[in-house]
């Protein structure tokens, strides 16, 4: 049985339908262009592209430091897709407000983040700026998403970022945060530290009213009131006055608080107001938190955690 004549329709047909597929992707850029090339002769005339077909333009020059492909980066930002300047992404309040994007669980104000994990074009704007520097980056799906569709941009689809480099975390984020943790409490009187022997870990805490009321153990079924906000002050969670949080102290199966939770409220008694400074590492990691339904940030990766709590009961094993 000779199958060499079927065998040659198949690949003849793929060989088709790949001519096809390219022959569209091409048109698809090509179309991209036209649109980027009205918008980039509209909006920035005078601006030159680099090599790469990024277009940067500064509107404030920095004078810190510069970051580099691997750098952790605080920022300011707005995300566009253009022509049509439809913002898709920013951790600005009032922007979000402005373009119906607000979520109300999510962490407004300075993003943290990575150099070289959203898109080349923002991986290379972002390294022309130093600290304190404002710019605009813009450039077409080549150096942004290509054909994908990431949900929130389309394929094909050309990009602008205005962003604001607030400060250069450095390469090492686990040691950027270990040194902020250690300056911050260095400057809270009274405070103390717990050390997890089982990670080799060390939180700290601050008993700020004290009672006599008692203690709080192991086993404990305890209620707490409490704010939630990282060192800059920005709160991302707290109790209201009718509603506490209901754990078992050392009931680590059960997820309802993070680790640092269980190590440092085994410190207070009933009654007693205080303070929690809670390390990522024994809070929400190197991934932070993000919120249930529009995936926008709670909690930052490798960010430390202050909470004011108060504990309200204390209920025996």
């Amino acid at each position: 049985m000779r199958l060499y004549p079927f065998v040659t329709v198949i690949a003849g047909l793929m060989l088709l339908a790949s001519c096809q597929e390219d022959t569209t992707s091409q048109d698809n850029l090509d179309q991209e262009k036209r649109f980027f090339d009205i918008y980039m002769a509209a909006n920035y005339p005078d601006a030159v592209p680099q090599s790469s077909g990024l277009f940067y333009v500064e509107n404030k020059e920095g004078a810190g430091e510069m970051p580099i492909d691997s750098s952790w980066v605080l920022i300011n930002h707005v995300a566009y897709i253009i022509p049509a300047d439809q913002v898709y992404d920013t951790y600005i309040e009032r922007v979000a407000t402005d373009n119906q994007m607000y979520d109300e669980d999510a962490l407004y104000g300075p993003y943290k983040m990575r150099n070289g994990v959203l898109n080349e074009g923002f991986t290379q704007g972002l390294k022309m700026m130093r600290e304190g520097g404002e710019a605009t980056f813009l450039f077409t799906s080549e150096l942004g998403f290509g054909s994908t569709n990431t949900g929130d941009v389309g394929a094909y689809n050309s990009l602008k970022y205005e962003v604001i480099l607030l400060e250069v975390l450095g390469d090492d984020i686990e040691a950027y945060e270990a040194a902020k943790i250690i300056a911050y409490t260095d400057t809270i009187v009274g405070v103390d530290t717990v050390y997890d022997a089982v990670n080799d870990l060390v939180m700290y805490y601050i008993v700020d009213e004290a009672t006599d009321g008692p203690p709080v153990a192991i086993d404990s079924t305890i209620q707490v009131a409490y704010k939630g906000y990282l060192t800059d002050g920005r709160v991302f969670d707290q109790s209201d006055d009718s509603t506490y949080l209901e754990f078992v102290v050392g009931d680590y199966e059960v997820e309802t608080v993070i680790e640092g939770w269980h190590l440092g409220l085994a410190k207070f008694k009933q009654g007693e107001k205080g303070r929690l400074i809670i390390p990522h590492t024994l809070g929400y990691g190197s991934l932070g938190l993000y919120t249930e339904e529009l995936k926008n940030v709670l909690i930052p990766p490798y960010e430390t955690l202050v909470f004011d709590v108060e504990v309200i009961s204390v209920d025996p094993e």
